[in-house]
């Protein structure tokens, strides 16, 4: 009497997982958008950088922030802090810009003494852009 398999294995499933997994990974990444990416990591850098020139501020004194269309600065009475082994200037990803240039001084309360309203900044590679609003207290978003 011969026994009939019907079904698959547990390695075929697995197989088969494995293989639909590749094909979805290789899919999904075809249609990401790259600029859209690129934008929400700079705008994340930039917001970042407002709120450690903040925070240096709060502990230091003499903390300048400034931004211009490649990248973002933090300094301390001149010149480029380094934290570590990362530095500022910090530059964007290729082919981001930010709008306006602008440079914004902290006092020890982690407020921007040069800025009298709430700031706009624009944060754009090709058809994609994002705005990160800067407040006088000094708190971004």
């Amino acid at each position: 009497m011969s026994q009939c398999s019907k079904g698959f294995t547990l390695i075929e499933l697995i197989a088969i997982i494995v293989i639909l997994g590749v094909i979805g990974i290789t899919v999904s990444s075809h249609f990401t958008d790259s600029d859209t990416a690129s934008v929400q990591t700079s705008r994340d850098d930039l917001v970042a950088a407002l709120f450690f020139a903040q925070q240096k501020a709060m502990a230091q004194s003499d903390i300048t922030l400034a931004v211009s269309a490649g990248g973002v600065d933090v300094q301390q009475a001149g010149s480029s802090i380094r934290l570590h082994k990362d530095a500022y200037p910090l530059m964007f990803v290729n082919g981001v810009s930010v709008s306006p240039s602008q440079s914004y001084t902290y006092n020890k309360l982690g407020q921007i003494t040069n800025l009298a309203a709430t700031a706009q900044l624009t944060v754009q590679k090709g058809g994609t852009s994002v705005e990160v609003t800067v407040e006088p207290s000094g708190y971004a978003y």
